[in-house]
């Protein structure tokens, strides 16, 4: 049997023990392809030869299984310490499978690390007079190589970003491209100042633009500089709300070779190959390892999934893998959700039973390790992966599959560390579990993400779905959202989840930038999860929320200090949503309930609620008495619970806590999270990768008659919500106005799934100010229509509230005020003051056409406790076919 083995010389050369370890092959950086030799004796290692590389001693191992048939026995591979700069990746197919009982185990030597790389040190550096370090990199020049990410002696460098400090925001909504119609938003309107047409190489430039849960890295295809307007490569990927262009939207421009000016900052420049790096104080070139990206991925698992031969019964430990390559593409990049279009920079795909111990996955542009379609029964165990582009760990693939053989599936990632990720691809998750059942997360670090911890999921509402049966146990997930996206949640769960359970789980400090930083997230279609025994607080929005689903159970959790609410439910259906009982929810700001609590459809009782600001509490504005009467909380308390320290994070229960009498049990969650022990990273800090919120934006008076858009178009500047593929939208139209030569049309029509479908909504911002709003409206016959000021609050508090019944009965707060008539158009005008003691109060002034004076209506209630206006919508209320028409929308403060 011809094998690879090593010369033990060498090894006491380089520092090893006299005492060799029993392995089959040895491999070192310094290795040979060239040399092949026999294996003198099982688990012996020969004196008479020099290292293997990597590749030579698989090659040998694939020999040794070869040769040894049906008696077949485990075999070993070190690898010494030091870099493998791979110049492809590492691939294992069913040829390098072991066998049950006789593993195939790549390690590391004792007491030694092994890196296998994928990228490049840069040497031959130059001393500008400016400070810079400048190399040549011809291949770079020919056109072979380009990478958008650097390390100096291990820590990421970014390339150089305007704004320097926060974001820029979009000064205007532009209606996309005629190529874009229908499509996406591929058009952006800049303030002065902030794009300069005259940028060297345009094409690498990445503009960043931050969505609602994704960040879009768009490509400029050309610069209006007159009228300040970046058209894109590509648009967005739709039309819909969460995917616009508006105005106040913040960017960040990217590898900007002119805005190169801080330490740590590098450029790349593609046509001449010149990498220019500003290095950090006390950087020299001699102590400075600069390494770039230059494989696209390390390691390839790759079974052959069509002919089930699977790779099986591999075992890689103590080895770290480093420096994968991500390059936007020439039209950019941007994905729905959690950029699982990005692999792992260690991928399998057909996998079984292959294991990772003690691994560490780093300064990578993707994801770390992606267990992809038919991997099954592998584990990640006590690894380490951190500074990813994207995510952490990749479980399944969105599609599910009827065959059981061909989802991911009995995949474990158990005591590792998962950190400092979205580096480069801010909606990359922690772990992600897509079509995937029966996976166990447990015992594991997550922290420093810009999205979701742990996701588990890819079926929205309750169609089939193959992720269940999944664990997540005892994590500890924190720093989440950090205000960079919105929409999150340490943990969040799509569609049907029988058997699923988020047990012992230790979430706190999640902070989403606008709506949504949630601690346990039900998502759409939820349904089956149980989350019990967890601990979750300083949230932003709250500690649980649930969109809609059936059947869930949350028990015998602490819902502590989240700040809008403190539970959230959106969605009120016709079935049980789910089950809360024998929870602790503590708090200090915000109301109990959030959100929808209307419907009743859920059981909630035997918790216990405590404020600590003592004031009385209230349930979705109900008092207990009122609440206890519509069937909940008959058995639940409101008393202090006595923790240890809570402003410390400190759950523990005090000698005489009150929570016995609903039957809470006692949640320890000290054994959460990884483990301490030798040899694994401490948690620390690093630079963040995207920047704090800025402050909110200015507040923004409305002045739109829509007169320079076209007909068609959507109207700008505004939240715009229609469902898929519904005949009911919102254009704007040349078939009527009020003033000029354009409206705005709103369509409705039978068989939506909401009645509130179509709708809009302006985001103006006013706080404590008197305000005038005003808007002419013509009804067609049918038509529902109603008008609304609201806070930001949860559950939100309402102002003017103005609705036409399809009769022309106008009401304003449910009081009824006068008709108006179809098929013309009338002026309504509205006077609210959200401060002082006119508070709570609202006027109405309708003007007919061909009328002189106006009909005044005031002292109309409002919410007293209205003190901003974000959200200022309009809404086809109807469900029949029917259109109605808007113009000439104002909104500003009051002159007087």
């Amino acid at each position: 049997m011809r094998a690879m083995c090593t010369a033990l010389s060498l090894l006491c050369a380089a520092g090893a023990s006299a005492a060799t370890p029993s392995a089959d092959f040895f491999v070192s950086p310094r290795g040979s392809d060239s040399w092949s030799g026999r294996l003198a004796a099982p688990n012996r290692a020969r004196t008479d030869g020099p290292f293997a590389t990597p590749a030579r001693a698989q090659a040998a191992v694939r020999e040794a299984i070869t040769a040894s048939g049906d008696a077949r026995r485990p075999i070993t591979v070190l690898l010494r310490g030091g870099v493998y700069r791979l110049s492809e990746p590492w691939r294992f197919g069913p040829e390098d499978s072991g066998r049950e009982g006789a593993l195939v185990t790549y390690a590391a030597y004792p007491r030694e690390r092994p890196i296998v790389s994928g990228g490049r040190r840069i040497e031959g550096w130059r001393q500008m007079p400016n400070g810079a370090w400048r190399a040549h990199l011809p291949e770079v020049q020919r056109g072979e190589w380009f990478f958008s990410q650097l390390w100096a002696n291990g820590e990421r460098r970014y390339r150089p970003r305007l704004p320097k400090g926060g974001y820029f925001r979009a000064e205007d909504e532009v209606p996309p491209s005629a190529a874009a119609q229908g499509r996406g938003y591929d058009r952006l309107q800049y303030a002065a100042g902030d794009v300069d047409p005259s940028w060297t190489n345009r094409s690498d430039i990445d503009v960043l633009v931050f969505q609602t849960w994704t960040m879009a890295r768009m490509k400029i295809a050309s610069i209006d500089a007159e009228r300040r307007i970046v058209t894109f490569a590509e648009p967005t990927m739709s039309t819909v709300w969460f995917n616009a262009i508006r105005r106040g939207q913040r960017f960040i421009v990217e590898n900007v070779r002119e805005a190169l000016s801080e330490p740590g900052e590098w450029y790349l420049d593609r046509t001449s190959g010149e990498l220019t790096y500003l290095p950090k104080r006390g950087e020299t070139p001699s102590r400075t390892e600069i390494v770039a990206p230059v494989l696209d991925q390390l390691l390839m698992i790759e079974g052959d999934v069509a002919g089930r031969r699977w790779v099986s019964d591999l075992v890689f430990r103590g080895i770290e893998f480093q420096h994968q390559n991500w390059n936007t593409p020439p039209v950019g990049h941007q994905f729905w959700q959690a950029e699982i279009t990005i692999r792992g920079a260690v991928r399998a795909v057909g996998a079984r039973r292959v294991r990772f111990e003690r691994c560490a996955v780093r300064h990578v542009g993707g994801y770390g390790i992606d267990l992809g379609a038919a991997s099954q029964h592998c584990a990640i165990d006590d690894c380490e992966i951190t500074d990813v582009g994207a995510g952490g760990v990749r479980l399944g693939e969105p599609e599910g599959s009827d065959d059981p053989n061909l989802l991911a599936s009995h995949n474990t990632v158990t005591r590792s560390l998962i950190a400092h990720g979205g580096r480069m691809h801010p909606a990359g998750i922690g772990v992600w579990i897509g079509s995937s059942p029966h996976n166990t997360i447990s015992y594991t670090d997550i922290h420093d993400f810009y999205y979701t911890g742990i996701s588990v999921g890819w079926s929205w509402g309750y169609g089939p779905s193959a992720a269940h049966h999944n664990t997540l146990e005892r994590n500890r997930i924190w720093r989440i959202g950090q205000g960079v996206l919105s929409d999150m949640g340490g943990t969040y769960t799509l569609g049907l989840s029988p058997g699923s359970v988020q047990r012992y789980l230790h979430i706190h400090d999640v902070e989403s930038y606008a709506y949504g930083g949630w601690g346990i997230y039900f998502d759409e279609g939820t349904t089956g999860m149980l989350a019990e025994n967890n601990v979750v607080y300083r949230t932003k929005s709250a500690g649980f929320h649930q969109h809609y689903g059936r059947d869930n159970v949350v028990r015998n959790n602490v819902f502590a200090f989240a700040r809008e609410a403190q539970l959230m439910r959106t969605r009120a259906e016709d079935h049980l949503s789910f089950t809360f009982e024998r929870n602790i929810v503590y708090w200090s700001e915000g109301p109990l309930l959030g959100s929808n609590w209307a419907g009743d459809r859920f059981r909630i009782d035997r918790n216990l609620y405590w404020n600590t600001r003592r004031d009385p509490i209230t349930f979705a504005g109900a008092s207990l008495e009122e609440w206890r009467a519509r069937g909940h909380d008959a058995n639940s308390i409101i008393a202090d619970p006595l923790f240890v320290a809570p402003e410390r994070g400190d759950f523990r229960l005090r000698p005489g806590s009150p929570a016995s009498r609903i039957g809470f049990a006692p949640i320890d969650i000290g054994r959460s999270g990884r483990p301490s022990g030798p040899g694994r990273s401490r948690i620390r800090e690093v630079p963040r990768a995207f920047p704090p919120p800025p402050p909110p934006l200015p507040p923004q008076p409305i002045a739109e008659g829509f007169e320079p858009l076209e007909p068609g178009d959507r109207p700008r500047n505004v939240t715009l919500s229609e469902e898929e593929g519904a005949a009911a939208v919102i254009r704007v139209t040349d078939e009527q106005a009020a003033t000029g030569r354009r409206s705005l049309k709103f369509t409705d029509a039978a068989g939506q799934r909401h009645s509130f479908s179509p709708h809009m909504w302006f985001a103006p911002g006013f706080r404590q100010v008197s305000l005038e709003a005003a808007f002419s409206l013509r009804m067609g016959a049918g038509a529902r229509f109603y008008h609304e000021w609201r806070d930001a609050s949860s559950p939100y508090r309402v102002g003017p509230s103005i609705v036409v019944e399809p009769d022309g009965t106008l009401r304003a707060s449910g009081r009824e005020l006068t008709r108006i008539p179809h098929d013309e158009w009338v002026r309504i005008e509205i006077a609210c003051a959200l401060t002082g003691p006119a508070r709570g109060r609202y006027t109405v002034r309708v003007r007919f056409a061909g009328r002189t004076a106006a009909l005044t209506f005031e002292d109309i209630p409002s919410d007293p406790n209205l003190t901003e206006l974000q959200w200022f919508g309009f809404v086809a209320d109807g469900t029949v076919p029917s259109v109605f028409y808007l113009d000439d929308i104002s909104l500003k403060p009051s002159r007087g």
